[in-house]
């Protein structure tokens, strides 16, 4: 068992409790063992200096498809939402697995390098799970499942379930979830039979829900460019009739809405109240909602006041320029007025961590050591949490993982 680990600090946002410094803390066996302002003493071990530093959690991705990244500037934006799906469905197709994994692996080291620690990743290709599991994070591999066709959910389900069987219980930093796509490419039949298998083998569920009009209309009354994107992959289901209410409320019917973590939530007026009862979590994207040049997205404000957990991601390199998470940071500043750098940086953080149900997040006794470490460069800034929004900034300076 190695030794424990001392750091020293400028400053500590601990993201449970008050910020102070300087100060030091206790790295042991993984954990954080002890947070100071006093120097601690007696000690024997290794002692990382970081006395210029912020130390604060790690970042949290609750939110990308890393099984993307090889499409990364070849999407163009596309007028229409459906032919952009088109267009990923066609490039993932044609991407060789070499040119896929290679992609993946770069793009997960930029991640890590912006200072995530823990991700939350939609997985389409379960041959990837053993790559997933080398990658550097605490992650949630949620599988990705489509199927429109209520005649072929029992066998979808039959697959999820093989692979949960086959790689639930393996590895402390790595669990799976469930990912059924959205509410417009899988059955109810499959919704249901997804969160049967989720309370079965304790997964946490996710889904893509109200991301872009076309979702209303199509659940409205059938019709739309979705119906024609269904016809075009030649998965629709003739049996299926449109349920005539909102995303949220379809995904209530079926009873797959409870704690589900939700991707989007651009257009939820009307459904606040439910996603409250519900403890519904969300995820805001805020640089693909800025590629796709949405007018609305995630009420963020409304979930913290609400007390609902809501996270940050950088969705996937077909609808993004770069994973990189300090960019997010600043353009969810942008993009959030009513919203405090404080806000975003829990949301980064023990917010996210919340979101994914991940227990990480924080910098205290008994957390995992999931952290990192950003130098100043000069005098102490007069606000420390200014310092992860730098124009700048595009790295962390130190980042440990599971106290490595």
């Amino acid at each position: 068992m190695p030794k424990p680990v001392k750091i020293r600090f400028a400053q500590l946002l601990p993201m449970a409790g008050e910020p102070f410094g300087p100060g030091e803390l206790i790295v042991a066996d993984g954990k954080v063992r002890e947070v100071s302002r006093a120097p601690i003493e007696p000690f024997d071990g290794a002692v990382i200096d970081l006395s210029d530093c912020l130390v604060l959690p790690g970042f949290v991705n609750a939110h990308c498809h890393l099984s993307l990244s090889a499409l990364r500037g070849k999407v163009p934006k596309c007028e229409k939402f459906t032919d952009w799906i088109k267009q990923v469905v066609r490039e993932d197709h044609a991407t060789p697995w070499e040119t896929r994994t290679a992609a993946l692996r770069e793009a997960a080291g930029e991640m890590s390098r912006s200072g995530v620690t823990a991700l939350a990743d939609y997985l389409s290709h379960p041959e990837l799970l053993a790559e997933y599991k080398t990658l550097p994070f605490r992650q949630v591999a949620f599988l990705e499942t489509f199927g429109f066709k209520s005649a072929q959910a029992q066998t979808a389900a039959d697959k999820v379930r093989a692979i949960l069987e086959t790689h639930l219980t393996e590895g402390a930093r790595f669990k799976l979830g469930l990912a059924p796509h959205a509410p417009y490419s899988i059955s109810p039949a499959l919704f249901k039979a997804l969160k049967a298998l989720a309370s079965r083998y304790s997964c946490p569920l996710s889904a893509h829900v109200a991301e872009f009009p076309g979702e209303i209309r199509f659940l409205k009354d059938g019709g739309g460019d979705l119906r024609a994107l269904l016809e075009w992959r030649e998965v629709y289901d003739e049996t299926w009739r449109p349920p005539g209410a909102s995303p949220v409320r379809y995904l209530d019917s079926l009873g797959v809405l409870d704690s589900l973590l939700a991707i989007h939530l651009n257009h939820v007026d009307g459904d606040l109240d439910l996603l409250e009862s519900r403890r519904v979590a969300g995820v805001f994207c805020p640089g693909s909602a800025r590629w796709f040049g949405r007018k609305r997205h995630l009420p963020v404000r409304q979930f913290l006041d609400r007390g609902l957990a809501v996270g940050l991601g950088t969705d996937s390199l077909a609808s993004n320029e770069s994973l990189n998470f300090f960019r997010e940071l600043r353009l969810a500043e942008d993009m959030l007025p009513g919203v405090t750098r404080e806000e975003i940086l829990y949301m980064a953080t023990r917010g996210g961590a919340e979101a994914v149900g991940l227990k990480t997040g924080a910098v205290a006794p008994g957390m995992p050591a999931d952290l990192i470490a950003l130098r100043t460069t000069g005098p102490a800034p007069a606000t420390w949490t200014d310092l992860p929004f730098a124009p700048d900034r595009r790295e962390a300076d130190f980042v440990m993982l599971d106290g490595e």
